[in-house]
């Protein structure tokens, strides 16, 4: 310790009367500040990982450092504005092209484009934040897409911007996006994208049914099995497919559901068991959610897209709740539903 106090001492002592240092040489150079000579050992500067690199607060520009673990060990440097590896080949990329925003429930869509340089370093993230409240979404990619930013406030206006991230640092922030209004939350038995919601999944997503009976038909392909179908929520749309292609009979229920348009969508189906039930329950005389009959619907039986077996598909009374296997043969109402 008294080595390094005397050392320190002699240094300040050499700044203040010659105003540069010089280690190992007696007349340090007039250009330089500090010289240090040697031929036997080089200038160490102070090394640190990347992350410690990253968390330097306020860098001086023309700060150095080694950074260990960026590609092997790398030199990089702060100019004042960014940081880049020594030789200033790579630095961090250049901001994006800001794309589309749609609005959504409590969250919004930002599409972008990759930018032209990734400032010779792979880019590895972007990041879209929201004006007001700064809510921010991530995607881990390099190319162009879209990411999602949740925890919207509904019936407030939100723009966006999008950044770039590879291991230098984050790029500058994109142009702004257009201004989206973040909708009221959807509700079971709202009108919407064609028909009235009955069933809401939680994740932004549900079933909508057609606001009136599309026919009274035929199950279709009696004494048939067509084979593969499912009772399950979310399973009538390849119910439907399979009832198409399977059988080659027209003008039967699964027929009508999917050759429907309706509200502009093409994409409707034959409900399967289970989603005819919440269709019943929720929007129908089952009435649990005290909204009453509100889609409108006769006190008659209604085709699911549930085969039960050959000659049976699952069909519901919407007079009392039924539900049962019953010939194929029967013709009973048919109301087509769709996802979203």
């Amino acid at each position: 310790m008294k080595n390094i106090c005397t050392l320190l001492a002699a240094v300040l002592l050499t700044a203040t009367t010659y105003a540069q240092v010089g280690i190992n040489i007696e007349t340090p150079d007039a250009s330089a500040v500090l010289d240090v000579t040697s031929t036997t050992a080089g200038f160490l500067m102070p090394r640190m990982t990347n992350a410690q690199r990253q968390a330097i607060s306020n860098p001086a520009a023309g700060l150095q450092v080694f950074v260990t673990d960026f590609e092997g060990g790398r030199f990089m440097f702060y100019d004042g504005t960014e940081w880049g590896t020594l030789s200033f080949t790579e630095k961090r990329p250049d901001a994006p092209t800001i794309g589309t925003a749609s609005a959504g429930n409590t969250q919004a869509t930002v599409s972008f484009t990759a930018p032209s340089s990734d400032g010779g370093s792979p880019i590895t993230s972007y990041t879209a934040t929201s004006s007001p409240g700064d809510f921010t979404g991530t995607i881990s990619q390099s190319g162009s897409g879209s990411i999602i930013v949740s925890g919207l406030t509904s019936g407030t206006a939100y723009t966006f911007t999008v950044t770039a991230t590879n291991a230098i640092g984050t790029s500058l922030a994109s142009a702004v996006s257009n201004s989206v209004v973040i909708p009221q939350p959807l509700a079971i038995g709202d009108t919407y994208q064609g028909g009235i919601i009955f069933y809401l999944d939680g994740n932004g997503g549900g079933l909508i049914a057609a606001d009136s009976d599309q026919s009274s038909a035929q199950w279709g392909c009696y004494e048939q099995s067509i084979g593969g179908t499912s009772s399950a929520v979310g399973t009538g749309a390849a119910n439907t497919t399979a009832i198409v292609s399977g059988c080659s009979e027209s003008y039967i229920a699964g027929w009508f559901c999917a050759d429907l348009t309706l509200g502009g969508y093409t994409d409707w189906f034959l409900p399967s068991k289970d989603e005819l039930n919440l269709m019943y329950d929720n929007i129908g005389p089952g009435d649990e959610l005290g909204l009453g009959n509100f889609g409108d619907f006769d006190d008659d039986y209604y085709w699911s897209s549930t085969e039960q077996v050959g000659s049976f598909a699952w069909a519901q009374n919407f007079a009392g709740g039924y539900q049962g296997g019953l010939y194929k043969i029967n013709t009973f109402s048919v109301r087509a539903v769709r996802a979203f």
